[in-house]
């Protein structure tokens, strides 16, 4: 046999078919790149009965042999028979070890051990696998609960962190969902958890609990969770404009027996009047829709989501500008350590370094194939964005069925501040960090900034897009 191509997906379970090494493969097989393809048992071509099946007979389809390495597979229906016997038996171990496996990192996560992934940020693994303090990273990780019990926003917090140069698990800068998440996060008053394993304790404090749970009465009543009700469409994102209150969903009966739903402001001293849902929502969906629809808004939120695009889409500092000479660079390491692993076969340290280099240069592989089809930011002009958003946006057939209304507050509103004669609706401008309740509130009640704005529906583009809306109750 002429050798073509090596296909390797290291470090991938082959119970999935989301291997980028083998996609290549069937896709080349597509291209009659070669005609037989050789593997070494049958476990390494699928662990999945399913899969095996299907991508064996699509190969089949294509004129393509399997052959196994170490397994004598006769022809004939004695051959069918054992292949098949062959593969349940693969899946079947898989399946096995995947339990013990699982069975083990319990066992693991009742001692309070780590059990793999990457630790919490300011936290580190220990010799003997408990977490510890990081005494570099902890200080700025209780800082933050002291930034938000002081009124500091998500994204203050996170260009804090950027500054000090705390990155998330995944070596990422935070953003606002990623600060949220650390700020409720009770492993830093102690708190284990794996799974079902929860103990008390477990882990060395960062944070004291009455500084805790004051940070988390706070997100409570500044970020309340948007939890989306199946009745009530604006849930979580409505306000009250004269008390700061959030509305919560209520319903009542009439005489009839029919059921209405209404919006209940939940101040205690507010006095406001409750809103029908269903009539509110629809009038929220329609001023939407029409701003949506007019070519002036439409290039104002053009204008704001295309610079956060460009942003997004700058090289981060630090990062690779070539990968294919990184990968070059992995190439050679690998290369160096293989021959070292000829003098000395048995030392832990290079096979380790050599799998960590393996799985580096498979994702690197994939990035780059990735990239490829992937095209560059400057092929992309404002004009052309607008059209892509402008097709996106038509994909609505704005209508007043509960279904639209629904779809229509999911893809644009991000939040809403009603008062007895203006609403603001907070469009959702993907990159583009929320207003704090505070800022819409004072919109309202600032008269020099209402003043500059003309009557009727305004958008304003600044730090985000609002939509004013004049209201009557």
């Amino acid at each position: 046999m002429q050798l073509v191509d090596v296909y390797a997906d290291r470090h991938i379970t082959g119970r999935t078919d989301r291997r980028p090494e083998f996609q290549r493969m069937i896709s080349d097989a597509e291209s009659d790149k070669f005609d037989t393809v050789v593997v070494y048992t049958t476990d390494r071509f699928s662990r999945s009965k399913y899969d095996s099946v299907v991508y064996k007979k699509q190969l089949k389809d294509l004129g393509i042999d399997i052959r196994y390495a170490a397994e004598n597979i006769p022809e004939g229906p004695e051959g069918i028979l054992l292949e098949a016997l062959m593969e349940g038996w693969a899946q079947y171990y898989s399946e096995e070890l995947s339990r013990k496996i699982r069975r083990g990192m319990h066992d693991t996560a009742k001692k309070c051990k780590a059990t793999g992934s990457t630790p919490p940020i300011g936290y580190k693994v220990g010799a003997d696998r408990r977490y510890e303090i990081d005494p570099e990273v902890a200080p700025h990780v209780f800082h933050s609960f002291e930034m938000c019990l002081d009124g500091c926003t998500y994204a203050d917090i996170s260009r804090y962190l950027a500054d000090h140069g705390v990155l998330t698990g995944k070596g990422n800068a935070f953003n606002c969902t990623a600060v949220r998440r650390m700020l409720t996060s009770r492993r830093y008053i102690g708190e284990y958890k794996y799974s079902d394993v929860v103990i008390e304790g477990g882990m060395p404090v960062i944070v004291p609990e009455d500084l805790f749970y004051m940070v988390q009465e706070k997100i409570k009543k500044d970020h309340p969770t948007h939890v989306k009700s199946a009745e009530y469409y604006l849930s979580g994102k409505l306000f009250c404009g004269l008390c700061g209150s959030n509305y919560k969903g209520i319903s009542g009966t009439s005489k009839t027996g029919a059921k209405h739903l209404y919006y209940k402001c939940t101040g205690k001293d507010c006095d406001v009047k409750n809103v029908p849902a269903r009539r509110f929502e629809a009038f929220i969906a329609d001023e939407v829709a029409a701003a949506m629809r007019d070519p002036a808004m439409l290039d104002m939120v053009t204008d704001k989501i295309y610079r956060v695009y460009l942003e997004r889409e700058k090289e981060q500092p630090g990062e690779p500008s070539d990968p294919e000479k990184k990968l070059a660079r992995i190439e050679k390491s690998i290369d160096a350590i293989v021959y070292s692993l000829e003098k000395r076969p048995g030392s832990e340290a290079l096979l380790q370094k050599l799998d960590a280099l393996e799985e580096e240069r498979q994702a690197i592989r994939t990035d780059i194939s990735l990239s490829k089809n992937k095209k560059s930011p400057s092929s992309f002009s404002r004009e052309a964005f607008r059209e892509g958003l402008q097709v996106f946006l038509e994909g609505f057939d704005f209508d007043n069925s509960d279904r639209m209304v629904e779809r229509i507050l999911d893809a644009f509103v991000r939040k809403v501040v009603k008062t007895n004669e203006k609403i603001l609706v907070e469009l959702n401008l993907t990159g583009v960090d929320p207003l704090e309740l505070e800022d819409l509130i004072e919109f309202d009640q600032n008269s020099d900034w209402w003043s500059s704005l003309s009557s009727g529906r305004t958008l304003i583009c600044g730090t985000a897009a609002v939509l004013v809306i004049e209201y009557a109750a």
